[in-house]
This record gives C-alpha cells, structure tokens and sequence, in this order.
C-alpha cells in the first residue's frame, strides 16, 4: 500500500489571477500565478544572500527561528520553540525540506545562484490573515445581510501525485465549500467577474473534515508539473456574529 504524506516537499498551492498577480483578493480564476501560497510567513532580522523561505507548514507554530548556513551549503533549521534538526545539503538553484529536530516542524527553502549563501538568518514565522483561503474582512452591512465569496487557487504537482485530498476546518461562523475544475489545454480555469460572482458548471463538496474531503485528481492522478484548478465558496449567514480574529485551516493530504 502507498504511503499517505502531508507536507510541503510534492505539492505546491498557488494563487490564480494571471502570473503577475499577488493579491489574494484578484485570485478569481484564469491562468496561474507565479506567486505561491504560504502556511505561515516569515519576518525577517537578518537574512542571507540567496536563500528564500518559500513556505513554512502551520506545525511550526508561531515566534523566533534560525537558519545556519555553513561552507560548504548545508542548511541547518531551528524552528520556534524547538531543537535544530539535521545538516541538510542545498546547491544552487535547488529547493529543500528543512525539519527541525521535530520533524512535523518543516519549511522549503530555495537556493539562488550566484550569491553568497552563508552565514546566519534569523525571523520570526508568523500565522498569515486574511488570505486567498479566509478572505477579506467582513464589513458590518455583510454581517447583517449575510455574504458568499469565491476564490480559485492552482495546485501544482511537483512529482507525480497518485491521489489529492483537501478540506477546511474554521472555528469561525462561515461555512466553506470546495469545488475543483480541470485546466483547459493553455492551463487556465474560468474566470469570475468579481468575488461575489459564483463559477459555473462545477460539483460543490461541503469539504469540513477528512471524512468528507474533496478529492482532485481521479486515477492514476497527476503527473510532475501538472496542475489542478481549486474553488472556494465561503458562506457568511445572514446577522452572523464576528469574531475578531477566526482560526481558518486548510489541510491537504496526498499519495505518491
């Protein structure tokens, strides 16, 4: 039997909206953006030449972590409130999974060529808000009235994926619905008008927990370099309560 993995090192989540696009708000379909999703951000100290984080996995948790660099390239993590894990080596122009000693507390990491590479980098990861998967803030008229939004995301095989489950769970009063659509022969997926704006000709899945997951890609699934077109449907009920700040996550579990 293949084994099941959640992690950050096969698959990667990126917005729509066309390659240039960076907001998360204009994330309503199209063709893939260059700018991919991130579980947790970094703040940066003190940086290195050459080295991006390009995702950090919510297991991390949030507060102050270490990146050492050595001579020869190898790459040593220590997450927040955790221990180093092992001395992982990089060349230029590749990406690597870093763990720390714990190893459910993971990033990617990207080595630039030409560039120094060495040293110490030290930041903070910080939880992200209001992003492509939670959304904008709800105004007062929207609490009263009641909102649905959309979004569309791409999800981006790198290696060759057998089977792709995804779900969202919330603390908060909104529900959330999951829809996938096949890229077309360019790569793209429609596009909605604004984010009010429902996609049409899709099979919406109230996608809230594993047991009811969403599953994107039918046998004998995708292959490296692929792509799958996600939409998300949130739905705010009408004289809702807000919260200040509510808890939105976003699982993905896939098979090699």
């Amino acid at each position: 039997m293949a084994e099941a993995f959640t992690g950050i090192d096969s698959l990667g989540l990126f917005l729509s909206g066309g390659a240039s696009n960076y907001n998360p708000s204009d994330s309503l379909g199209g063709s893939i953006s260059s700018k991919e999703i991130k579980g947790m951000s970094p703040v940066w100290i003190t940086s290195i030449q050459g080295l991006v984080i390009e995702d950090a996995v919510y297991e991390n948790g949030e507060g102050s972590a270490t990146i050492i660099i050595d001579g020869s390239g190898n790459a040593i993590y220590t997450p927040p409130d955790g221990v180093a894990g092992s001395a992982v080596a990089i060349a230029e122009g590749e990406r690597k999974v870093l763990t720390g000693d714990d190893t459910d507390k993971a990033i990617r990491i990207y080595r630039e060529s030409d560039k120094d590479f060495l040293g110490q980098a030290d930041f903070k990861l910080v939880n992200r808000l209001n992003g492509v998967i939670s959304m904008s803030t709800i105004t007062n008229a929207q609490r009263v009235s009641g909102v649905t939004t959309y979004r569309a995301i791409f999800v981006k095989a790198y290696t060759d994926i057998a089977d792709i489950l995804a779900w969202i769970e919330t603390d908060g009063q909104a529900t959330y619905s999951l829809a996938e659509e096949t890229p077309d022969s360019n790569g793209d997926i429609q596009t909605i008008s604004d984010e009010f704006t429902a996609p049409v000709g899709l099979a919406w899945v109230s996608a809230i927990a594993d047991s009811s997951a969403i599953d994107l890609c039918d046998s004998p699934g995708i292959s490296a370099d692929e792509t799958v077109g996600l939409w998300i449907r949130k739905v705010f009920p009408v004289a809702g309560v807000v919260d200040i700040k509510e808890q939105v996550n976003f699982f993905i579990q896939f098979v090699e």
